[in-house]
């Protein structure tokens, strides 16, 4: 459980909005966490190296259908939060993306990783940009379609999300309104599992360009989102910085431009976008790593109770808060962990946040640990059969 996952974010340009409503900034500056020795020496070794025969052995991606091997007495899961790529600005497709490697390298070492950890699927996600790339999610789209037993893919990160952090609430007019929800309607043509990823406090690593976002989650655009959310079937999956208080920004290592000085109270407005539509499925991303150190057990139980429409993925890295985390130091669940998941075992999924394009796999490595240590009662609900009931899923992986 020592494993610690190196933490290297960047995205690209951005925009700079003055007010709390819609902000998005980048900068260049910080790296996050080191990885240890053994880790990085064995998932390193054996990930990265087994992609590699992949590709060699078997060529383009279409051909890497292999299912995943469930670990001796393991449960397989499905991972609902995943990423192929790191992408660093336009034109990915001619220029290849940031990470240096091809789409295609990208689908194999992803499916490498999936096999070795017991990942049944996964779900990718764009991540919430501040600018707009059609060519990411055909990337997404086209790893679906060659590998249908194996991938869904969420989309609106990639476009929405620019709509949202870059338009003030007061700015949305009729005509916006239409654009908006027009282009929402197509995403849920297109086959999509889910809206996502969005942004409502997205904090800069102030690596590269990696963007603060910041917006209130009862924008116009994102209740509007919720009416469509609610019409097709699908969840929305939402990036947020719990924020209980007005608070000065709260991660000394990141302090500094384009992070703000001071962060806002975020939940009141969360409720009010929960409370907007209840048949709007809302999956809160990334329970069990927060930078605020607000998103607490308390808090996310509060919730749960108060909005039976709130869904929530898991995330463990050691980028984060320790005290907020979902493991004990010997690897265990945490005893409040525990009786939440016991509580609410039908509102919690897998979601690992894992770029697949990273030598490091330490956030899979750690969602394989958290399926291994959830009880017989709840394992299968939280491993695979809540995904299938949240997410709008193909029929190949329903």
């Amino acid at each position: 459980m020592d494993c610690t996952a190196r933490n290297r974010l960047g995205l690209g340009i951005a925009i700079v909005h003055p007010t709390k409503e819609a902000r998005v900034a980048t900068t260049p500056g910080f790296e996050a966490v080191k990885r240890s020795a053994r880790c990085h020496r064995s998932k390193l070794a054996g990930g990265m190296a087994l992609a590699a025969t992949l590709l060699v052995a078997i060529g383009p991606w279409p051909g890497v259908v292999a299912r995943a091997q469930t670990p001796s007495g393991g449960v397989s899961f499905i991972d609902a939060h995943t990423h192929l790529m790191r992408h660093a600005g336009r034109g990915l497709r001619h220029r290849g993306f940031a990470d240096g490697m091809s789409e295609t390298a990208g689908v194999s070492a992803a499916l490498a990783v999936m096999n070795r950890f017991g990942v049944a699927a996964a779900i990718l996600a764009p991540p919430p940009l501040p600018w707009r790339n059609a060519e990411i999610i055909s990337a997404l789209m086209d790893a679906e379609r060659q590998n249908p037993t194996r991938f869904a893919f969420s989309a609106g990160g990639e476009s929405l999300n620019s709509s949202i952090v870059g338009t003030l609430a007061t700015s949305v007019t009729p005509e916006v309104l239409r654009r908006f929800e027009g282009e929402a309607e197509a995403i849920a043509r297109t086959g999509a599992a889910a809206f996502g990823e969005l942004a409502a406090e997205h904090f800069s690593s102030r690596s590269g360009n990696h963007p603060y976002e910041s917006v209130s989650p009862d924008h116009p655009l994102l209740l509007a989102l919720a009416d469509i959310a609610a019409k097709y079937g699908m969840p929305i999956e939402l990036h947020m910085e719990a924020v209980t208080r007005d608070m000065p920004f709260p991660v000394a290592e990141i302090a500094g431009p384009p992070n703000p000085a001071t962060v806002h109270e975020n939940i009141a407005a969360f409720e009010r976008l929960l409370d907007h539509n209840r048949a709007a499925r809302i999956v809160w991303v990334h329970a069990g790593w927060d930078l605020t150190g607000e998103r607490t057990v308390p808090l996310m139980r509060r919730l749960l109770e108060r909005h039976p429409n709130l869904y929530m993925t898991i995330k463990s890295d050691q980028h984060g808060t320790p005290a907020t985390a979902p493991f004990l130091r010997d690897g265990g669940l945490k005893p409040g962990w525990l009786a939440m998941l016991q509580q609410f075992p039908d509102r919690f999924i897998v979601g690992s946040d894992q770029f697949y394009s990273d030598p490091e796999t330490g956030r899979t490595d750690r969602a394989r640990l958290l399926v291994d240590a959830l009880p017989a009662g709840i394992v299968n609900r939280i491993a695979s059969e809540n995904v299938k009931h949240i997410y709008r899923l193909p029929a190949e992986l329903r």
